[in-house]
């Protein structure tokens, strides 16, 4: 499970991010997902938004993402079955007992110099349609899965693929059911190679 520390005091900053301009081959899962989550906090930081803190179910809905892209040689917010991003959530119990929820999914697979955190956090904030998941200021937590290897060629060791989860969820104040409300943002696909 993947988890990072945030400081609160001050908005981060890349060199506060660790290794973010270290490939894939030199970090472990937990490394580049930490790195990854700390530099997008560092970009809500820097437009005024509080920051997304870490979700072990979010993150398992992204790690089911990105194993199912590389071992099924895809890259799409729905998978060859039909699921979509909000069935994955769902699947993980997060939005049990909501009464309302906004979702997004980010997804990003890159090679060589590509699949540096810093890459793919910047390849998000050059796509509109990602920097406004990044950016989005209802969100609150988060569930990143960075997995080597990419949907061109699974055993592609020098690639990374990447599914981040955004959520922001109520609950009822009372104990009267109201009716559940979603809203799900994704972000056109966008990926980053290197030949």
């Amino acid at each position: 499970m993947a988890t990072w520390t945030l400081v609160a005091s001050a908005p981060a900053s890349a060199a506060d991010c660790g290794p973010v301009n270290t490939q894939v081959t030199g970090l472990s899962e937990a490394q580049m997902e930490s790195s990854i989550g700390c530099l997008i906090n560092d970009e809500r930081a820097s437009y005024g938004l509080q920051p997304v803190t870490p979700n072990a179910e979010l993150r398992q809905a992204a790690l089911s993402h990105s194993d199912e892209m590389i071992s099924q040689s895809y890259f799409e917010h729905t998978s060859p079955a039909g699921l979509t991003f909000i069935d994955r959530i769902e699947a993980t119990g997060y939005m049990t007992g909501a009464r309302s929820w906004t979702v997004g999914e980010n997804l990003v697979w890159g090679t060589g110099p590509l699949s540096t955190p810093q890459a793919v956090v910047t390849a998000w904030m050059n796509s509109p349609p990602h920097r406004e998941n990044l950016l989005r200021p209802a969100y609150r937590e988060i569930g990143i899965a960075a997995l080597a290897g990419t949907p061109a060629l699974r055993s592609d060791l020098t690639g990374v693929t990447v599914s981040s989860e955004y959520e922001e969820r109520t609950f009822a104040s009372s104990k009267k059911s109201k009716r559940k409300k979603g809203k799900a943002h994704k972000a056109r696909k966008h990926r980053r190679n290197h030949h």
